[in-house]
């Protein structure tokens, strides 16, 4: 049975009528790519069920629905082989009112306000209200010693009795994604256990540590390798010995790395992503010492100048103990450490400071950050490792960066509330495409990571408001602070961390054809991305580009 065929008997199945048949509901197929509005109706032309996949990576592809009448519709959907099954779930959407701002109408997804699709709660059944379209989401996982070759299979929708099947194809390619990879990722996050329903669990309890790994499970799915860790109490917390000195534990610093450093699904090297050391009151505030001393034979924390003798003596001993306690568990070269996030202005004289306490006390430790690099660049050299500087603000001084990435040295992007516009960045009402191409522009400029502040940082009902207030009459742009969503002790991904994934594997893939043919490579990626801001705007475009890096891999 042809695609086209299987569409027509959806959309023609017949309910007993008077004298005529009457349409049920129509389904046809979806890109992964494209953000299905409720308004949209099925196309003349359905495209096929088609995927293709590398081994080690998953793919997906939507089943959009719509009906006339109110009704539920059901799908299930047979494995393409024991090894090969299919997951189902469905895609929720969001309320959008203000939208990303200074961005024009063609650079969003719709005319706002709309409900647009983002999370992917578990399901195989849709509710549909009459006249409106949803999507099932079906993906699978390909393990990387499948067989290459063609796999066939069929899903079924059923309503009221009335049930269709759907042919979908699935081109497993020669080529296999690496498990462990080469982009370095982060996303900044948080445990809640509250709002993933698991109560006021205090931090190191069972239910904690199950809503963090709730957590870590949906990151290492998604190729994340560097984790946010806390470097203050009760992660590490001061201590004072018998003899009247300052020590610290880590106990629940141990078993937290040990949690995300746990494997699933196979070997990784994981990093811990120390949090900042330094103290600062508001964006602009000034930067002093965060420390601890023995006061009156108890641990205190102390806030003081940076340049004080006791700041440099408190963070001797810190630092000192967390390198040793580091290099005792074989952890050292998987650390990195913040002094404060984007220092700018009057903060680089104490942030320099700082810098030089773990140049003395750490030297193996290094410095990462968020940075808004223009013009500072002789004194980032010197006092930071590891730059990070935002998307959309170097494209003046992108030589620089490349210079830096050919000296061997680490030079990531990051997006936040910005950049916006012209841009890719990961907002909910900006194409999925702007989210998956963040990492062909990794791949093409060399970039060696990619951060972006907010996995989990809910607000009020986060599926409800997207666009949370940020101070004053500054709202964060939708889908900014958050990529996935509070289940019932379980955590909802979205079709904007789904896209995510996908561009880190077109950037692992790329990297396989850059080691046999670099200009191949280089020629692919310059397809797909010409700049940071003219790149392409459709998934087809970019599937075909994705095909033939696949055979060329081949």
């Amino acid at each position: 049975m042809t695609n086209l065929m299987a569409f027509v008997l959806v959309a023609l199945s017949a309910e007993p009528g008077a004298g005529e048949a009457r349409m049920p509901f129509q389904a046809w197929w979806v890109d992964s790519l494209q953000q299905v509005l409720v308004e949209e109706t099925a196309p003349r032309m359905p495209p096929p069920g088609e995927l293709h996949a590398a081994r080690g990576e998953f793919e997906a592809i939507q089943v959009a629905v719509r009906s006339s009448t109110a009704r539920r519709v059901r799908l299930a959907a047979e494995p393409f082989a024991a090894e090969l099954p299919i997951r189902v779930r469905t895609v929720g959407r969001v309320p959008i009112v203000r939208g990303t701002h200074h961005t024009p109408k063609e650079q969003r997804v719709a005319e706002l306000p709309a409900d647009l699709p983002d999370p992917l709660p578990p399901g195989d059944a849709l509710d549909l209200q009459a006249d409106r379209t949803d999507c099932f989401w079906l993906d699978v996982q390909v393990p990387a010693a499948a067989k290459p070759g063609e796999y066939r299979t069929r899903i079924r929708l059923s309503s009221d009795g009335t049930s269709v099947d759907l042919p979908l194809t699935l081109h497993v390619h020669r080529a296999t994604v690496p498990f462990e990879g080469t982009l370095l990722l982060t996303n900044w996050f948080s445990v809640r256990p509250k709002e993933l329903g698991f109560g006021d669990a205090p931090p190191g309890s069972d239910a904690w540590f199950a809503c963090a790994n709730l957590l870590f499970d949906s990151m290492w799915a998604h190729r994340q390798n560097m984790f946010w860790t806390p470097l203050r109490p009760p992660f590490i917390r001061p201590v004072v010995t018998d003899g009247g000195k300052l020590d610290f534990d880590f106990t629940l610093f141990d078993a937290w790395v040990e949690a995300f450093s746990r494997p699933r699904g196979g070997s990784r090297k994981t990093y811990i992503e120390g949090q900042p050391i330094a103290w600062r009151e508001g964006y602009d505030g000034h930067v002093k010492a965060r420390i601890w001393r023995v006061v009156d034979g108890q641990p205190r924390e102390a806030i003081i100048e940076a340049a004080d003798p006791a700041a440099r003596d408190g963070y001797r001993v810190f630092l000192g103990a967390v390198r040793e306690h580091l290099k005792e568990k074989g952890w050292l070269d998987r650390f990195r450490i913040h002094i404060t996030d984007e220092p700018h202005g009057h903060q680089l004289e104490p942030y320099a400071v700082l810098a030089g306490y773990i140049r003395e006390f750490a030297p193996e430790f290094p410095i990462m950050e968020a940075l808004d690099v223009r013009d500072d660049f002789e004194f980032f050299e010197k006092n930071c490792d590891v730059w990070v500087p935002q998307l959309g603000r170097f494209n003046k001084t992108l030589d620089h960066m490349l210079r830096r990435l050919a000296q061997g040295k680490e030079v990531w992007i990051y997006t936040c509330l910005f950049p916006n516009g012209e841009y890719p960045n990961r907002f909910v009402d900006y194409p999925l495409i702007k989210t998956r191409v963040l990492h062909w522009m990794n791949f093409r400029w060399g970039f060696t990571g990619y951060l972006h502040w907010g996995f989990n940082h809910w607000r009020g009902d986060p599926l409800k408001d997207l666009e949370p207030p940020h101070g004053g009459s500054t709202f964060l742009p939708p889908g900014d602070a958050w990529i996935v969503y509070p289940g019932d002790r379980c955590l909802l991904d979205s079709i904007r961390h789904e896209a995510m994934r996908d561009g880190v594997e077109d950037y692992e893939l790329l990297r396989l054809l850059a080691e046999q043919d670099p200009g191949k490579a280089e020629s692919l990626a310059k397809t797909v991305v010409r700049s940071f801001t003219d790149y392409a705007r459709d998934a087809k475009t970019l599937r075909q580009v994705r095909l033939e890096l696949l055979e060329m891999l081949d």
